[in-house]
């Protein structure tokens, strides 16, 4: 699925607020995520990462070369595979966990960066939004344009470096389950 550049900014705009009811689509893939942090937490560290990575996306050519990484929160780029740089216990427990959960070791920060490219058809989800669904637990949903099966090992990335213990899904939900979460 490509991203269109109009896209990617209602997407870095959802980061900051949450989308009106009438802007839903019919269903979306929620994650439901156990956190080692409180979910407020949590959320603030997934959303530091991405709004960076959207605003490469809307920014920058994909051609090849290092995206700049300046913006990205120094904690995120420690736990890629090629950082010297020691990561905090959260990000480097995270790691384990991506790894213990999906077998595959870390992600290189470019190649991830790269999985923001509007051009390539890697990301196969939109930020939607994240909901609390109690002290440590919260639902990530995405929209996937009614697609069960897509590839999402960048956002299990995210949320495990981010503080998740366990993420479990994704599944398909119809938009009356947002609905109900974001007004509790």
């Amino acid at each position: 699925m490509l991203h269109e550049i109009e896209d990617i900014e209602q997407e870095r705009l959802r980061l900051s607020q949450r989308p009106a009811v009438r802007e839903a689509p019919p269903v979306f893939c929620a994650f439901d995520v156990r956190t080692s942090c409180p979910v407020p937490e949590f959320r603030d560290r997934v959303l530091s990462v991405l709004d960076p990575a959207l605003r490469l996306a809307v920014s920058q050519p994909f051609e090849g070369e290092d995206l700049p990484v300046d913006a990205i929160p120094g904690w995120f780029t420690a736990v890629a595979r090629e950082s010297a740089e020691p990561a905090p216990d959260f990000a480097a427990q995270g790691a384990e966990r991506y790894s213990t959960a999906v077998g595959r070791g870390a992600w290189d920060l470019q190649e991830w960066l790269y999985q923001f490219d509007p051009e390539s058809e890697f990301r196969g989800w939109a930020w939607w939004d994240l909901t609390q669904s109690g002290e440590r637990e919260a639902r990530v949903w995405v929209d996937t344009w009614g697609e069960s099966f897509f590839a999402c090992d960048e956002l299990r990335w995210l949320a495990y470096v981010s503080g998740a213990v366990e993420v479990h899904g994704p599944t398909l939900e119809r938009s009356e389950a947002w609905f109900a979460a974001a007004r509790s």
